[in-house]
Formats: C-alpha cells, sequence, structure tokens
C-alpha cells in the first residue's frame, strides 16, 4: 500500500510534462486580434450571415415578419412566423420569388428569435447605423494593454524547456520524500 503512494509523483510528472498541453497552447498563441462586436457577442453564425444580409437594411426583419414593436416578446415572433410562412411558403404562394423572399423571411425570423440578434439589431436602429462597420467596437486601453500583456508572455522554446526541467526535478524531490516518510526506516 505504501510503495503506491511512491508512484504518485511520477505519475503526476508524467500529467505535467506531457499533459496539459491546453495551458501551453492557450500560452504561447500569437495576439489577439481585433474583434468586433459581431464576433464577441458570442452569435452563431445563422445570426452573423442574417445580419450581414440586412446589412444596412435593419428595419426589414420586422417588416417582413409584419412586426410594428421591435422589443415585442419571443413569442409574438413565433407567431408571426407562422402566420407569415402559412403565406409566402414556396409551396403557397404563387409568385416568382417565393423561395427567395421566404429564405429571407426566415433569416429574419431566425434574427429576432435570437437574443444576441435582436439586440444587434435594436443597437443599429437605436444608433441610425447604415452599416455593420458603424456597429464595430473600437480598441481602448484595455484592449491594447491585453495585446501588449499577450504579446509579452509569449512562450519561447527555452522557457518551456526550462518548465519541463523544473518539474522533472520537483517531481523528484517530492517523491523522494514522500518515499522518505513512506517508509518506516531503522
Amino acid at each position: 500500500m505504501r510503495r503506491c503512494s511512491a508512484l504518485l509523483p511520477l505519475l503526476a510528472l508524467g500529467w505535467l510534462v506531457g499533459g496539459p498541453s491546453f495551458l501551453r497552447s492557450s500560452i504561447s498563441t500569437s495576439p489577439r486580434t481585433s474583434r468586433t462586436r459581431l464576433g464577441a457577442s458570442g452569435a452563431t453564425q445563422t445570426v452573423l450571415d442574417a445580419l450581414k444580409e440586412f446589412d444596412g437594411k435593419f428595419e426589414e426583419p420586422f417588416e417582413l415578419l409584419g412586426l410594428d414593436d421591435p422589443e415585442c416578446p419571443k413569442k409574438e415572433i413565433r407567431a408571426a412566423f407562422r402566420q407569415v410562412a402559412r403565406v409566402e411558403h414556396p409551396d403557397v404562394s404563387d409568385r416568382e420569388d417565393a423561395e427567395e423572399r421566404f429564405r429571407r423571411i426566415s433569416l429574419a425570423y431566425e434574427l429576432l428569435i435570437d437574443d444576441g440578434g435582436r439586440a444587434m439589431l435594436l443597437e443599429a436602429l437605436e444608433k441610425d447605423a447604415d452599416d455593420l462597420q458603424d456597429l464595430e467596437v473600437k480598441k481602448n486601453t484595455m484592449d491594447e494593454a491585453n495585446e501588449s500583456w499577450d504579446e509579452q508572455w509569449v512562450e519561447d522554446e527555452f522557457t518551456a524547456v526550462s518548465r519541463t526541467v523544473f518539474l522533472i526535478f520537483m517531481a523528484g524531490g517530492i517523491g523522494s520524500v514522500i518515499w522518505w516518510f513512506g517508509f518506516e526506516h531503522e
């Protein structure tokens, strides 16, 4: 039983040297790129595509679904989409551009039903933005400080080898202490 406890530092050493590659990769990555509100919000690709589709025409998603109040609840958005879909679906509609129109209606629904997408739309309407470029977040002093911090702590080969050697000696020392106190000595 006591001999097993002497193996624990060796197992920990193996994990520390080879295991936490996710820690090293987060340190050695290149500096952060400039983020926009679109990317930083965590919006899905569908929402981002929908925003690009309605770029500059931020009232159109509300008009396509027949919504008067931009801050209406999701239940009302779903009901409006179902009502419009019954009329505008390509299988029902006789319009020549029925597929394209329904695609845009579906994108409008995806955009409005997503909290982040609707918040971006409301912000664009509030700021009276002409396109998505007007919604980009400008760099502030905190962003610049974070980038300089990331550039300062980029890991090179010397620090990686030094850390590994230190961990090997540390694990050996801890293992020796555990071994010494783990057995009865005469």
